[in-house]
């Protein structure tokens, strides 16, 4: 079962993922997993398509030869945070593999226009035996000849066997995750050169499980303790990419040397899209220089010290850049989204209809065009609008990415502009109603249904909602204040002893945030519902939510997911990943002691959980019915609103279009999840 049909593949920055905090920073909590394609590729794989969406342009176009191209010339690019180290098997920092990247090579590859698997290391792939969730899949595929390591050794199936062998034996945790499901990798008969054995259908196999980095065996072979080895210090690290590094000052700059006409970045698919330069990298050399601080970082730029810096620059700085005459901001999209979360076990936060009601309460237009100045994207569906094959919106035809009543259900409701309606919102409460994805009129807003035919887990509310006199401390003390909330006849603060909590961080570090919280806050109170805000450090607030699972609401981001969704959705949503509280016994036994990404407990309560269909589409080996049930379970967690997604971020990445050309626009992360791509299409301006 062959098939040249790679729409809907996966991407290797899914191993990148990590939780950033809204304006606070970020932290390495990764998700597990990974995500890729359907049936198979081949070296001469064709286009499909451009993804396009109402929030960005079309990618790039280029239409020059390599011959055209300029080579020469030395990039640099600037960091706020030091590497930490270059082992490929240890590190989880995105520092580090914004260097490693363009040393290893991969056996396929994701271009970031289309997200079509591409051929890498390997030539083409097929799988057979894939005929249900309880049958163990062959995969086979073939290796591409000629090419070297950086330190000038040939590369041979051997090095390919003795990776994934060593991967197996050793479980690094980074993939961990990509080689469990591996029951063995042997030399192939007849025209395929490796055979692996799966012990179940993966429907990413191919940018999982044949997306990994290939270590030499003439240098691993002799690595007992992978977590201790130090490639920096012995002539390394060694891979099958363009870049060799002559520099590692880890704590003030790296240095790449760079090989033109890479074979790896010469391929046939290369030469055949328009959005691509074939022959690179062009640059003789990329160098990093570290900075104490992203303040700094942003500075050495704008003072015309570096060329470029890694992800994206500051919104304050965005007119700055404008005003500077040879500097040039690269636009792009969001590879995650900001959000606030609920804790699905808390009364009555377990309930539907009380979480779509809060939402109705946050000022959209204020947050989006006042505090953010229009440099967020209205947020709706838990993947963002880059991600096009695994959005709602492509289940229909004709639809546009967030063109549609359907991706605002949870709209700002306002009797005046920037005044909440209040009568409505509370007479959506009273009434048990849920926007469970069927046509109708919720809360004064017209909603045409569900996209994709899901429905919500719940289609009634679980308790009953009157108002009454006020009672509670925190509301008295806010003037005009009428009524107050009873759920099936209690106000919140007699449930849990205390008003609901908000968390957020200090108002110093993220000023914008702060007063979006205050604004939404106040609004909650006016319906008569207890809030009172909580302020708290960025690792406090990962402790209390993802350890301790001790909370009610608090504001985050994810970044770097999968464009495909299902190792995303899985990692973050299916209850595999949620402690359950429900569990009788002491706390220790009803909490595992790692930090599970599914703090919201979804899937755990009732009314609300996508289970099935992430299920369904995490073992689906076709892209096209993958796709279609990622789009539903997208959908349904849009309904189920454990999360209020309240924007994607516009990304822009600064440059030096000055002295350097060839940068490819309008795509995901341009400067940070696909940075690398960038450093082998980067030319000297003609």
């Amino acid at each position: 079962m062959q098939s040249q049909d790679n729409s809907g593949s996966g991407k290797r920055i899914d191993r990148r993922r990590f939780l950033k905090a809204s304006g606070a920073g970020a932290v390495a909590l990764s998700l597990a997993g990974c995500t890729s394609n359907n049936n198979g590729g081949t070296e001469t794989s064709t286009s499909t398509n451009t993804p396009t969406d109402t929030t960005t342009a079309e990618p790039t176009t280029v239409k020059k030869q390599s011959q055209d191209i300029p080579t020469g010339g030395t990039f640099t690019l600037g960091m706020s945070s030091a590497p930490k180290g270059l082992n490929t098997l240890s590190t989880s920092s995105a520092y580090s593999f914004a260097i490693l990247d363009l040393v290893n090579g991969y056996g396929t590859t994701v271009d970031p226009v289309e997200y079509k698997v591409r051929p890498g290391v390997y030539t083409d792939w097929t799988v057979k035996n894939a005929n249900g969730p309880d049958s163990k899949p062959d995969v086979y595929f073939n290796v591409r000849k000629g090419l070297k390591f950086n330190d000038g050794k040939s590369m041979s199936v051997e090095d390919v066997l003795f990776t994934y062998q060593y991967m197996m034996d050793k479980k690094p945790g980074r993939y961990v995750s990509t080689v469990k499901p591996i029951e063995k990798v042997e030399k192939a008969s007849g025209k395929w050169d490796v055979h692996m054995k799966l012990s179940k259908p993966i429907g990413t196999y191919d940018s999982n499980q044949l997306g990994i980095p290939i270590l030499p065996k003439h240098i691993w072979s002799g690595v007992k303790d992978f977590k201790s080895y130090e490639p920096s210090k012995n002539g390394g690290p060694v891979g099958l990419g363009p870049a060799t590094v002559t520099k590692y000052s880890p704590d003030t700059a790296i240095a790449l040397k760079m090989e033109h006409n890479h074979p790896l970045y010469d391929l046939q698919w290369r030469k055949d899209n328009d959005h691509f330069l074939a022959g690179g990298p062009f640059v003789d050399e990329v160098h990093f220089k570290i900075y104490g601080s992203d303040s700094a970082l942003q500075q050495a730029f704008l003072q015309g010290q570096i060329d470029s810096i890694y992800s994206q620059i500051n919104t304050s700085n965005v007119d700055k850049v404008k005003q500077n005459q040879g500097q040039s901001l690269v636009h792009g999209s969001d590879t995650g989204f900001n959000y606030f979360a609920y804790n699905l076990r808390r009364t009555p936060l377990d309930d539907t209809t009380f979480r779509q009601a809060l939402s109705f309460a946050f000022d959209d237009y204020y947050w989006l065009n006042n505090l953010q100045r229009g440099y967020q994207i209205e947020g709706n569906f838990v993947m963002p609008p880059a991600y096009v094959a695994v959005r709602p919106e492509s289940a229909k035809s004709g639809v546009k990415i967030g063109d549609t009543p359907a991706a605002h259900a949870f709209h700002f409701r306002q009797s005046d502009p920037g005044v909440m309606d209040k009568k409505t919102i509370r007479k959506f409460l009273t009434d048990g109603t849920v926007i469970d994805g069927s046509a109708g009129t919720y809360a004064g807003k017209k909603y045409p249904g569900s996209l994709t035919g899901v429905k919500a887990g719940q289609s009634s509310s679980q308790h009953k909602y009157t108002f009454g006199s006020v009672k509670s401390s925190v509301l008295k003390q806010q003037a005009g204040i009428d009524k107050e909330i009873r759920v099936d006849g209690k106000t919140i603060t007699e449930i849990l002893g205390r008003p609901l909590q908000m968390y957020i961080y200090p108002a110093k570090k993220t000023p914008k945030s702060a007063k979006m919280v205050e604004n939404w806050v106040t609004n909650i109170r006016n319906l008569g519902i207890p809030m009172e805000r909580k302020v708290m450090s960025f690792n406090t607030m990962l402790t209390d939510v993802y350890g301790k699972e001790d909370f009610d609401i608090y504001p985050m981001a994810w970044s770097s997911l999968s464009p495909f969704a299902t190792s995303t959705l899985y990692s973050i949503f299916d209850s595999d990943n949620a402690d359950d509280h429900s569990k009788k016994g002491d706390y220790k036994k009803k909490n595992t002691p790692t930090l599970l990404n599914n703090a919201m407990g979804y899937g755990l309560t009732k009314g609300a959980g996508a289970d099935d269909l992430i299920s369904k589409a995490r073992i689906e080996m076709d892209a096209q019915k993958r796709n279609s049930l990622a789009q539903q379970a997208v959908e349904r967690i849009y309904l189920d609103f454990p999360y209020m997604v309240n924007g994607y971020d516009k990304i822009r990445w600064p440059v030096n279009s000055a002295d350097f050309a060839g940068f490819l626009g309008n795509i995901a992360g341009p400067g940070g999840a696909n940075l690398a791509t960038q450093l082998t299409q980067v030319h000297k301006k003609q």
